[in-house]
C-alpha cells in the first residue's frame, strides 16, 4: 500500500480542499504560496510523488491540470499533534510521530484541521472523555461557548469552553467538580468541530 509523508499528505489535503471549494485544481503557484515555499521545484516534487502513488492524476501539462482519481475516499487523514489537557493546563503540545486519524472529507471544507488526544475529565459533560481524540479547526478567534484549544500566558495549553466577559476571559470546564479559570489574555489555537471516541 502506498503511504504518504507528512508533507505529501498536507499537500494532498490542500489540493483536495481547493478542488472541493472551487471546482478546479490550484496552480503550482497557489500551492507554493499556501505552504510558503521558496522554490516551485518543491511543489513539483510533491505533486509528482502524489501522481506516482496514485493520489492525483495529471491529465495534461496545463497550469491547473491536476485532478483527483475517480475512486476518491470519503475521508481525509488529520495529523494528531499531541495531547491536550481537560483538567489542569499542561505544557503546550508535544508532537506525535506522524500519527493521523481519519475524518469525513466534509470537514476539510471548514479549513485547516488538527487533532489532539484529550487528557482528563473536566469536559465529560460535553461528551469529551479521557483518551478521546478531538478534531479542531485552526483559527485564532472563537465565539462565546465554543470549545477551544487555548494557550495560556505561561505557554500551557488546555481544552475548555470560552466566554469573553467584561474585563477578562473565562475558561469553563464541563464538569461540576471543577471551577472555571479567569485570564486577561488567551491565545486561541483552534475550535473543536468533532470528537472521536476512544473505544
Amino acid at each position: 500500500m502506498n503511504t504518504l509523508t507528512k508533507r505529501q499528505r498536507e499537500t494532498l489535503d490542500y489540493i483536495t480542499s481547493y478542488i472541493d471549494q472551487n471546482g478546479y485544481a490550484p496552480s503550482f503557484d497557489d500551492i507554493r504560496d499556501h505552504f510558503e515555499l521558496s522554490a516551485i521545484s518543491t511543489v513539483h516534487d510533491r505533486v509528482s510523488a502524489l501522481v506516482d502513488k496514485g493520489f492525483l492524476k495529471r491529465y495534461d501539462r496545463r497550469e491547473r491540470g491536476l485532478s483527483l482519481p475517480k475512486k476518491r475516499t470519503d475521508y481525509i487523514e488529520v495529523p494528531i499533534k499531541g495531547t491536550i489537557s481537560c483538567g489542569s493546563p499542561i505544557e503546550a503540545l508535544e508532537e506525535y510521530d506522524d500519527t493521523t486519524v481519519k475524518v469525513a472529507r466534509e470537514y476539510a471544507l471548514r479549513g485547516r484541521l488538527f487533532a489532539l488526544r484529550a487528557k482528563g475529565d473536566s469536559m465529560i459533560e460535553d461528551g469529551i472523555l479521557d483518551g478521546d481524540i478531538i478534531i479542531a479547526k485552526q483559527q485564532k478567534s472563537a465565539d462565546n461557548g465554543d470549545t477551544v484549544v487555548a494557550l495560556l500566558e505561561d505557554s500551557e495549553a488546555t481544552l475548555k469552553r470560552i466566554y469573553q466577559e467584561q474585563n477578562r476571559i473565562r475558561l469553563q470546564p464541563a464538569n461540576g467538580k471543577y471551577e472555571p479559570t479567569y485570564h486577561r489574555q488567551v491565545d486561541v489555537q483552534g475550535v473543536v468541530v468533532k470528537v472521536i471516541r476512544n473505544l
